[in-house]
């Protein structure tokens, strides 16, 4: 049997927090859906950065950027995940021909609403959680596990 790979681990939170996610934004639980729909789109998206070979996985089994000034930084959350890879996948994106290069480039586009979401939110009252916004970035966390999904199956839809 197949040990399972980060990226495989990564894949199956993604799809756990979404589950969680949908639960609790259909029962009006705002703050904790939206604090699981980030942890959706950013387990997706280092699913794919992992698959793709864009970062490492050493040392201690977690995501790396590649070296800047000698050394290896960890792959943080959202929104510094999106500052630290989006020129990378951009650039793969743009060397992937066909369904790998659309699919990265769907990713960047879908993870707009993520820019000011912080997981450091779990730690407020969750009184200036905006339902309109938990709905944005329910589309968006949806959009890229749709992507990463696609990845994964090979078929872009």
């Amino acid at each position: 049997m197949p040990e399972t790979t980060l990226q495989d681990h990564y894949a199956s939170a993604a799809l756990r927090h979404h589950e969680d996610a949908v639960y609790l934004h259909e029962d009006g639980r705002f703050p904790n859906a939206d604090h699981h729909y980030g942890f959706v789109a950013e387990c997706a998206v280092k699913s794919l950065l992992i698959r793709n070979k864009l970062v490492s996985v050493e040392p201690h089994n977690r995501p790396w950027l590649p070296k800047q000034n000698g050394k290896p930084r960890f792959l943080g959350h959202f929104p510094s995940l999106q500052t630290d890879t989006e020129p990378m996948l951009a650039a793969a994106a743009l060397q992937m021909h066909g369904r790998g290069g659309t699919i990265l480039s769907g990713v960047i586009s879908a993870w707009q609403p993520f820019a000011d979401w912080s997981p450091e939110d779990r730690y407020l009252d969750g009184t200036s959680v905006d339902p309109a916004k938990v709905s944005d970035r329910r589309a968006a966390a949806e959009q890229i596990l749709s992507l990463h999904e696609q990845a994964l199956i090979g078929v872009l839809t």
